[in-house]
């Protein structure tokens, strides 16, 4: 699809929501205008992100801590989550923080081929489909590393497409007062569209962090 498609393929599936539509938001880049991450990349990503979400949800960041020291990969992670993986004691807010980060992961996980299973949805993502992939105890990442098949460019600047004009519409109902459509849950909205974001090198900002999901 060339941007003008895949423009209105997505206004089309918002319209089916009942989700309101901006058409005025310009057209994202071509397929040809976009370099993916490389699959090593998009490894040392979900390791990071696998690492802040299950130290979040057990909060306790102690398991984490030894497995990225173990196996030398404090440097997958982003400053801010340096920052909560290495804290003596992690506050409420790095906890909430980065227990959400499991749809960034989740997003991800979709474009590594991990799982096929993908919907913007009214509930939190479901990570029982790929999570046994993720390393047990101390064991190195190999099983992930080998189950890794990254989707095409076509399916992801799809996804590219359809949350710039989604996360318009959460902002939309957020600063106008309204609710969210019943039917997406905005969080996840915004997590999807900053790893969407950062799989296509938007801006050519490698920080995850600072990644923008501007619209």
């Amino acid at each position: 699809m060339n941007p003008e498609q895949r423009k209105e393929a997505s206004e089309l599936q918002l319209h089916k929501r009942g989700i309101r539509i901006n058409v005025q938001l310009h057209v994202i880049e071509s397929d040809e205008e976009v370099t993916l991450r490389s699959p090593e990349q998009l490894l040392q990503r979900l390791l990071a992100l696998w690492a802040v979400v299950s130290a979040a949800q057990a909060r306790d960041c102690t398991a984490m801590r030894a497995y990225l020291s173990t196996h030398q990969l404090e440097s997958c992670l982003s400053v801010q989550e340096h920052a909560f993986i290495f804290a003596t004691s992690p506050s409420e807010a790095q906890f909430q923080t980065f227990s959400e980060s499991q749809e960034a992961w989740y997003f991800l996980a979709w474009c590594a081929g991990l799982t096929d299973k993908i919907a913007v949805a009214a509930t939190p993502s479901n990570l029982k489909n790929f999570s046994k992939l993720f390393p047990h105890a101390l064991e190195a990442p190999d099983k992930l590393s080998t189950a890794l098949k990254p989707r095409s460019k076509s399916a992801i600047m799809d996804y590219s497409d359809l949350l710039y004009r989604l996360h318009w519409e959460v902002r939309h109902s957020q600063l106008t007062g309204r609710a969210c459509p019943a039917s997406i849950n905005a969080v996840t909205v915004r997590q999807w569209h900053q790893a969407v974001n950062w799989i296509c090198q938007y801006e050519e900002e490698n920080d995850w962090d600072k990644v923008s999901t501007e619209t």
